[in-house]
């Protein structure tokens, strides 16, 4: 076997034995996270504590079996998760075939291919951030209160509408994948402009099912939204009770699912690499072209000057708010836009632009603890990964995977899951949601550094990876924090009210007030949006000026 066949069978049955140790240390992981339930949280005399006490096999309200609850919810989410990755990958197909005519259409002359490259930036970066359940609830909001839409449907009750929105986010972040591919082979002597279809088509799948976390969160957000019998409704319903041993097994099958459809993936990239990969001359093997994404400097000194503008905002703006966040005048309840409230008031007659700017500042600032904590952390355990993998062999390649275990393992829990999991016990509050946001946020981050020490730009050495990373990975993660900060908020486990942050105002009286005053809610979406628009469009900004190859970064 030659020394290429054998080290691709040591990865394979390495990913396999790592799966298990996975497997191993998430049910651990749950294990620790029981054991930090307080005796005391349920304070029902009907119910046993402490919680070791606890039958974690049945529904502590309702006595029904957990794995029954799970069994009669899981066809639901799967066929929600197959149809919006079949759809997603449909999807991305033909926005990377109208990209290409749109390349080739636009490479002369040179400006044009620039405004190109941006354009591209702001979609790319513009469809990412704006979050799934605000867009899918102001669409159900809005079609079913304003204009009478009907939501059709299929067999066993799950719409297409569902489907079509599960499928946007991974659309999006495999058109990243696929862009990056392509320019991978773009300028090898040995293969045409146009990539072969076998080689896109097979990057794509194994993209998508690694993205099947992702994909998970999204499904469980759009089950909330239309109200469907999912695992991802059955978790959220029993977080609001408190029913740990229902929470549990669906985070624990949550788990599983990721775990399993990686390594299949991983199994399949591995396979692929070594007995399936087309042809590549020995130059552009030992040299993988970065992805030709060229983003005029003076773009990124913009995107950079807003995302100061937004910090600047976030320190000084609650300054130039007319009331206070909670002044509450009944007299002036509902109140449209006018010359008094430029935002219009909410129904308890507070005024929407105070509590914007106060509410921006909530959010950015909780952005910025999560990355800043991030970042010291995950800078110097990637360098420790980096400086292991260093002999680029086999045991390189083993010593790797074992500093990385810890990332692998709460990388198999979905953000949202294990986000919630932890504020369900922890109890809302700004600096839990900031501290355990930068837990979450981890995985993703060691993922990106992991990336750029992998492949360098060329001439440059790991730590040049490593060390370019850090910025790009701090605006990916603060977007990332405004991003957990307002998911929480919005499911009822982050910020309390009254403090006023974007996910509450959209979430509650916003949306029951949205026919009667529709700019409750416009505003705090807008301003998200905006918001995450800013730091991610930033973020890619410089990963392009750095030449590091993120596939998917935003993601």
């Amino acid at each position: 076997m030659s020394p290429e066949g054998k080290r691709a069978l040591i990865a394979a049955v390495r990913r396999v034995v790592f799966t298990g140790l996975i497997i191993l240390g998430a049910w651990l992981v749950l294990v620790g996270i029981r054991a930090a339930i307080p005796a005391d949280i349920l304070r029902e005399e009907s119910i046993r504590y402490p919680p070791a006490s606890w039958d974690w096999s049945r529904s502590l309200w309702t006595g029904k079996s957990v794995a029954e609850m799970i069994g009669q919810r899981l066809g639901v989410t799967a066929q929600l998760l197959v149809l919006g990755g079949l759809l997603s990958l449909v999807v991305a197909g033909v926005l990377l075939f109208l990209g290409v005519l749109i390349s080739r259409a636009t490479e002369r002359p040179p400006w044009l291919a620039r405004v190109r490259q941006v354009l591209r930036l702001v979609l790319v970066s513009g469809n990412v951030s704006a979050p799934i359940f605000m867009v899918g609830t102001l669409f159900i909001v809005y079609s079913t209160l304003w204009w009478g839409w009907s939501l059709p449907k299929t067999y066993e009750g799950v719409s297409w509408w569902p489907v079509f929105f599960v499928s946007l986010i991974p659309a999006w972040l495999l058109v990243q994948a696929g862009h990056g591919e392509m320019a991978n082979w773009l300028g090898s002597p040995s293969v045409s402009y146009w990539v072969p279809v076998r080689q896109l088509s097979v990057r794509l799948v194994i993209r998508l099912l690694k993205l099947v976390g992702a994909i998970i969160v999204v499904t469980m957000l759009v089950e909330q939204i239309f109200a469907l019998p999912g695992l991802g409704r059955l978790l959220i319903e029993r977080l609001n009770q408190r029913d740990f041993p229902v929470e549990f097994g669906v985070a624990w099958v949550f788990v599983v699912m990721v775990v399993l459809v990686k390594l299949a993936a991983e199994l399949l990239e591995i396979a692929y690499n070594h007995f399936g990969r087309p042809p590549v001359s020995s130059e552009h093997r030992e040299k993988p072209a970065v992805p030709r994404i060229s983003i005029p400097r003076g773009w990124l000194i913009i995107c950079l000057v807003l995302v100061f503008v937004s910090i600047m905002a976030a320190v000084v703006g609650p300054a130039f708010a007319p009331f206070g966040y909670n002044e509450i005048n009944m007299a002036d309840r509902l109140v449209p836009p006018s010359a008094r409230h430029i935002l219009g008031t909410d129904n308890l007659g507070r005024d929407v632009f105070s509590r914007l700017l106060y509410g921006i500042r909530v959010d950015i600032l909780a952005g910025l603890m999560c990355a800043g904590i991030l970042s010291v952390v995950a800078a110097g355990w990637a360098m420790l990964a980096a400086y292991l993998r260093k002999a680029n062999n086999w045991l390189g390649d083993t010593l790797e995977d074992v500093v990385m275990l810890p990332q692998d393992i709460t990388c198999a829990f979905p953000w949202l899951v294990l986000l919630l999991l932890w504020m369900s016990i922890v109890g809302p509050g700004f600096i839990p949601v900031a501290l355990i946001g930068s837990l979450v946020l981890f995985p993703r981050a060691i993922g990106m550094m992991q990336e750029a020490y992998h492949s360098p730009p060329e001439g440059r050495d790991w730590l040049y990876g490593v060390l370019w990373s850090i910025p790009v990975m701090f605006l990916f993660a603060v977007a990332g924090g405004i991003l957990y900060t307002y998911s929480t908020s919005y499911l009822g486990f982050g910020i309390p009210p009254p403090t006023p942050e974007l996910g509450i105002m959209l979430s509650g009286s916003g949306l029951r007030y949205i026919q009667l005053a529709p700019w409750m809610v416009q505003w705090p979406s807008i301003c998200l949006v905006l918001l995450l628009l800013v730091w991610v469009m930033a973020g890619d900004a410089l990963l392009g000026e750095v030449r590091l190859p993120l596939q998917g970064s935003v993601g």
